[in-house]
């Protein structure tokens, strides 16, 4: 979901420091890129930071935080509305496999409008571990009941195209502002833009 639907690192940044901010602390862009995309983020943040107050009180937080901005700031990724309805119109079956939890998917994709074009969602609220690892894109196969190998994954983050590799899918990566340089682990293919992938090249990824 977030860096291939919809622009969703900035809030991510913003929600972060506004929560470390309330101990003197910020974290910068280049230092906050490492934690993007993977289910213990905050925690490894918290254990980096030498946090002080307990996790429950900063995840309980920071769920809100993100929540709110989910719901009211949302914006769709160049491409993104126009790709998913392009494929649902094609017949095709697409799931969403985020490491965010259940609420903030749901209110997201509420508000860009795409919540109706997907099967089913797959969220950090599903499995015990985060990605990198393949669980969520494995959950995803099972739960459409196709073969990973069958299946086409959208990433951004290096954690993300690592937990789909490792799922036996094919990975295309979409560069955002947020992942431009970061080295990423061989996706088959990468894109400046989702406007840049053409219809007829996912379908027969899919076939």
């Amino acid at each position: 979901m977030d860096g291939v639907l919809v622009d969703g690192e900035p809030l991510h940044f913003e929600a972060v420091n506004e929560l470390l901010g309330e101990e003197g602390l910020s974290i910068s862009l280049d230092a906050y890129k490492p934690y993007m995309g993977t289910k213990t983020g905050w925690a490894d943040m918290m254990r980096d930071y030498g946090l002080s107050r307990p996790r429950e009180e900063y995840s309980a937080r920071y769920r809100e935080l993100i929540l709110k901005r989910y719901r009211d700031r949302s914006e769709p990724l160049p491409g993104a509305v126009e790709l998913v309805r392009s494929l649902q119109a094609g017949g095709q079956r697409m799931a969403v496999a985020s490491s965010s939890i259940e609420p903030w998917v749901e209110a997201c994709l509420a508000r860009i409008g795409l919540r109706s074009h997907f099967e089913l969602l797959v969220t950090g609220s599903d499995v015990e571990r985060g990605k990198p690892e393949p669980d969520i894109y494995l959950l995803a196969a099972e739960r459409l009941g196709v073969d990973p190998s069958h299946c086409l994954a959208f990433e951004d983050a290096p954690a993300g195209i690592e937990s789909a590799r490792r799922a036996g899918m094919t990975v295309w990566a979409v560069r955002t502002d947020y992942t431009r340089g970061l080295a990423l682990p061989d996706p088959h293919r990468e894109f400046d833009s989702l406007h840049d992938v053409e219809l007829h090249a996912i379908l027969g990824v899919a076939a």
